[in-house]
């Protein structure tokens, strides 16, 4: 055998070797942050994103950690858009990227515009689950561990459990943020087998991955390890990896401020089994829209909307006059603008219409959405601090 069939029987076996998935989480279709359609759109454009580099990057499946929708609150159609999204991504790829979800708790929340919901268990992740488009992992913690994670059925559409190549992914959908108790449980359920690399996917943090946010304790988990190669999570938005074992890609889109300071975006994975399985974990961020912050100081009261508008105008003109105004605001390169404005408070007369603020600034600048927060002081020094 000359060299290059040689390169070329050794390139198809380690193609036959390895397995490439995409996990992504929180993508909060349906979010429409301050009920702006275009920061609607954003969510599914990052889906659209996630599918179209799968089919680059010829995975072999998607895993989806949870929050895929923010709400059962969906305008018909958002729905229908998402569907054909998913229908036209299976169409193209012949089904042959399956894309495995699991539940997480603003999939299946208990109010839906402002109503206590009287049947659990509705979700539109199970509606587009019996629609063929995705794999829903369900796992039956009430179940002996033996048959906790059922292989999945395609006519019942249901399971825990779901085999790509020599991956096993096992999903659980949301039991709430302390699942510890369930852990032994999950861990006597999961068997390791030879050549079978395993995967959990499932909805919680960690504690101490976010400030102030309550997670579960490292500790805790760390016995699955011996069952578990890979912990794939969703639920914080910000992305996080420990020891080489637990992974959260993050949120694929800022559904609030703080979202927009984290590092988020999606894990492209390959696994390879050369005797032992080893891998390859790359981070790539998606093309979202922008979130700028501008501080705009008064010295001194404003006492009228005309005195407002003149000084916010002339500090925001040098800052976007590069930019086109006439973009369209489906282009993700216009900034959502967040504007604190800060100094001397206004006038008692005198009372900012945040409303009518906001459109003047869309309508005159290249931005998407404003979100205005006042922080004025009253300007009086108390005597007490200078005793």
């Amino acid at each position: 055998m000359n060299s290059s069939s040689e390169s070329l029987t050794a390139s198809k076996n380690r193609s036959n070797n390895c397995v490439k998935f995409i996990h992504a989480s929180d993508i909060h279709l349906g979010c429409q942050q301050y009920r702006n359609q275009n920061r609607a759109d954003d969510f599914i454009t990052a889906f659209r994103e996630i599918l179209a580099l799968s089919i680059e990057h010829s995975v072999d499946f998607i895993l989806l950690g949870g929050d895929v929708f923010t709400s059962l609150e969906m305008l018909p159609g958002k729905l229908l858009e998402i569907i054909d999204l998913l229908t036209e991504f299976k169409d193209h790829t012949r089904g042959k990227i399956p894309i495995i979800a699991i539940e997480g708790n603003h999939d299946i929340r208990k109010f839906s515009i402002g109503l206590r919901l009287s049947e659990r268990g509705q979700s539109w992740l199970k509606l587009i689950s019996s629609l063929d488009l995705i794999i829903l992992l369900e796992a039956n913690l009430n179940d002996p561990p033996e048959e906790m994670f059922k292989p999945y059925d395609f006519q019942l559409k249901k399971g825990g459990k779901f085999q790509v190549k020599n991956v096993m992914i096992h999903g659980i959908q949301y039991y709430g943020q302390d699942p510890v108790n369930f852990l032994p449980k999950i861990q006597a359920a999961i068997k390791k087998e030879k050549g079978i690399y395993n995967i959990l996917l499932q909805h919680y943090g960690i504690e101490g991955q976010m400030k102030n946010v309550p997670g579960v304790k490292l500790e805790n988990i760390e016995l699955l390890k011996d069952r578990v190669n890979y912990l794939a999570l969703g639920h914080f938005h910000r992305q996080f990896v420990i020891d080489d074992w637990i992974y959260n890609p993050g949120s694929s889109e800022a559904a609030s401020w703080i979202d927009s300071t984290f590092k988020r975006g999606i894990f492209l994975v390959e696994v390879f089994n050369d005797e032992i399985f080893t891998k390859n974990v790359q981070i790539i961020r998606l093309h979202n829209r922008r979130h700028q912050w501008e501080v705009i100081f008064f010295p001194k009261p404003i006492r009228n909307k005309e005195d407002l508008y003149n000084i916010i105008f002339h500090k925001l003109k040098p800052i976007f006059n590069h930019k086109k105004k006439n973009e369209k605001a489906s282009n993700t390169r216009i900034p959502s603008l967040y504007l604190v404005l800060k100094g001397k408070m206004p006038c008692k007369l005198f009372k900012i219409n945040e409303k009518e603020l906001r459109n003047r600034i869309c309508e005159n600048f290249p931005v998407v959405d404003v979100k205005i927060y006042q922080k004025f002081t009253n300007g009086i020094t108390r005597l007490d601090k200078y005793l």
